[in-house]
């Protein structure tokens, strides 16, 4: 298919290098849109875990706020009921957002969170009852169960927060870190406040702590000093940012100061059964580095938030670039389609059908342009010249073969009467008559000027071409061009040359004019014999080679140098040795003009040995 058009060549190596691009660039685009959905699920479990994070602290932070409310205030319910209405509403939000993620279980840990928050708000009324009465006959105990019930609370909203966590910890390690950091955080704070909630009955009687209460808030201060140490351990790590660094060196300070006036305090407890200290003073110190600690929490999550919008920002950034390269690819093959389409193969096919008149000689019709300044449309420009100048010289031609065919015609009339009183005065001046040799050189004269005549409609016959052409049929070639071979053994006889003709005895047919096969090979065989040497020879081969019948005239005469062998096929051109010779020099040109019709091909060469001359003609 290929060898046939260089057109479809192009277009097929043009197709399958833009499926290669085509292929590249849309797994460029689904990896892109892979990258740009991961990111985009990040970035919404991410807040949903900040949404998650901010209940759980809302949540937890109702135990502080209420129990100081009912220990400071005469009428705390004001209190109570904002810090109520924020956790309803944080958790309403939570609940919210984890239901629209798809992580695992999710219906499990909404239903979870739901039911605890139902059970906290069940005894929601034990704290309002306290509210209700005389500050000093409120009993903190007996909002125990509701405070159980908060943590319960909390509970479930930080295993929820760390399936979030978990998910969000699978896509990217930066956001695993600020995961990790976040819960870390939350774990200082939230032993930290336990000791501050377990030690409040002791702090109002100074009541020192029992066995079990030392264990427990050992406990609590062993876990919350680990997580000191894991987030040393991050600090190690290159490219923490600034305010992390800064939000957790400021929260360890608060931390250590406030735990150490807790330490003076509880070293304080003399079991006096009044108050170490006044509870609102109790509160504030508890309270104090809450703030500091959450900050830790807040700045991890913002730093994770903002890097998983980095991530979904680089994602639509590379998804664009992607879809921009699948439609440049996309719209560069059909370009580049087209114009293969316009710019060549429509060219190609004007150009070729062009040549193709060109070759048949119909020099009438112009050469279409292409309508393009490119090499297609020089190619164009070049074959309309050469049409106009084969146009010219074809009409020239026309005009000289007229001409010489009109000059031969009207001089043969007053030649023929020459030659006949020539004749007459021949038979009347006796041959020893001094006049009779120059009548001689007359007759001479005159039958070199007739056969230079008779050569000369030859070849204006042959330059016309196409009225021989059409005549043309299919021959054989073996019986022709022997019978051309024995009408000139009598002229081969008297030069005494030996004369000989080769050829398998089997047909050799070929489209050919007779007539002009005829004058090709009698000029051939002519010129042989008459410049041969007596006693050469001359030999006539028929020969398939190649797919074509060939045609060798081979004579052991004395040949044409290699130099002059193109020349002598020029009309009236001589070799210096035979200007003595009779001839024109016109009838190589008249061969060379009838095998150009015949679509012959005709080439000369020294014969064997270095020998003669061998002048072959090789027909299609």
């Amino acid at each position: 298919m290929f060898k046939s058009s260089i057109t479809k060549f192009l277009i097929a190596s043009l197709g399958i290098l833009m499926a290669g691009l085509f292929v590249a660039a849309l797994i460029l685009a689904v990896q892109a849109w892979a990258n740009y959905a991961l990111a985009g699920r990040i970035a919404r479990l991410t807040s949903t875990d900040h949404t998650l994070f901010n209940a759980l602290v809302t949540v937890r932070a109702q135990i502080p706020k209420d129990s100081t409310a009912l220990i400071a205030q005469d009428d705390p319910r004001l209190v109570m009921g904002a810090t109520h209405r924020e956790a309803s509403r944080t958790v309403t939000t939570a609940l919210e957002a984890l239901q629209a993620t798809d992580i695992a279980n999710r219906v499990q840990f909404v239903t979870a969170i739901q039911t605890a928050w139902q059970k906290a708000e069940a005894l929601q009324f034990t704290v309002e009852a306290q509210a209700s009465r005389v500050r000093a006959e409120r009993d903190l105990h007996a909002i125990d169960p509701w405070r159980e019930a908060v943590h319960g609370m909390t509970d479930t909203l930080s295993t929820a927060s760390a399936a979030v966590g978990n998910a969000v910890r699978m896509g990217d390690p930066v956001i695993a870190e600020m995961v990790q950091i976040r819960r870390t955080a939350w774990i200082i704070r939230d032993r930290y406040g336990l000791q501050c909630s377990m030690l409040r009955p002791n702090v109002d009687r100074s009541r020192p702590p029992d066995a079990r209460q030392l264990d427990l808030w050992r406990g609590d201060r062993a876990i919350y000093t680990a997580a000191w140490h894991t987030l040393d351990e991050f600090l190690l790590r290159p490219g923490v940012s600034t305010a992390l660094r800064e939000r957790i060196d400021a929260a360890r300070t608060k931390t250590q100061q406030a735990q150490a006036q807790v330490d003076a305090i509880v070293g304080r407890f003399d079991s006096s059964g009044q108050p170490a200290v006044a509870s609102a003073e109790w509160t504030a110190l508890c309270d104090a580095p809450f703030d500091s600690i959450l900050a830790i929490a807040q700045q991890a999550q913002d730093e994770a938030n903002g890097h998983a919008e980095a991530i979904r920002a680089a994602s639509s950034r590379m998804l664009l670039v992607a879809g921009l390269d699948l439609t440049s690819v996309i719209a560069f093959g059909v370009f580049a389609v087209v114009n293969v389409q316009r710019r060549l193969a429509r060219p190609m096919k004007i150009l070729t059908g062009a040549i193709a008149r060109l070759s048949r000689r119909e020099f009438d019709e112009p050469v279409p342009t292409t309508r393009s300044p490119d090499e297609l449309g020089s190619m164009a420009q070049a074959l309309e010249t050469l049409r106009m100048s084969a146009l010219e010289a074809e009409r020239l031609q026309l005009a000289m073969s007229r001409f010489t065919a009109d000059a031969s015609h009207q001089m043969r009339t007053p030649l023929t009467i020459l030659r006949t009183h020539i004749s007459v005065l021949g038979g009347l001046i006796p041959a020893n008559h001094a006049a009779y040799s120059s009548l001689k050189d007359i007759q001479e004269a005159a039958d070199r000027l007739q056969r230079l005549l008779i050569q000369l409609l030859k070849l204006a016959r042959a330059d016309g071409g196409r009225p021989l052409d059409q005549e043309s049929g299919t021959i054989d070639l073996r019986e022709v061009i022997q019978e051309i071979a024995a009408t000139h053994v009598p002229q081969a006889l008297e030069a005494g040359i030996d004369l000989h003709f080769e050829a398998e005895q089997r047909p050799f047919p070929t489209h050919a004019n007779p007539i002009m096969i005829n004058e090709i090979f009698a000029n051939l065989i002519d010129n042989a014999i008459r410049y041969n040497d007596a006693g050469g020879s001359v030999v006539i081969r028929l020969f398939d080679d190649q797919g074509k019948h060939v045609v060798d005239v081979e004579d052991d005469g004395p040949g044409i140098p290699d130099a002059e062998q193109e020349k002598v096929f020029t009309r009236f051109y001589r070799l210096n040795r035979d200007q003595s010779r009779a001839g024109s020099g016109l009838g190589l040109a008249i061969v060379k003009s009838l095998a150009a019709t015949l679509n012959a091909e005709i080439r000369m060469s020294a014969a064997a040995d270095n020998r003669g001359l061998r002048v072959r003609v090789a027909f299609v």
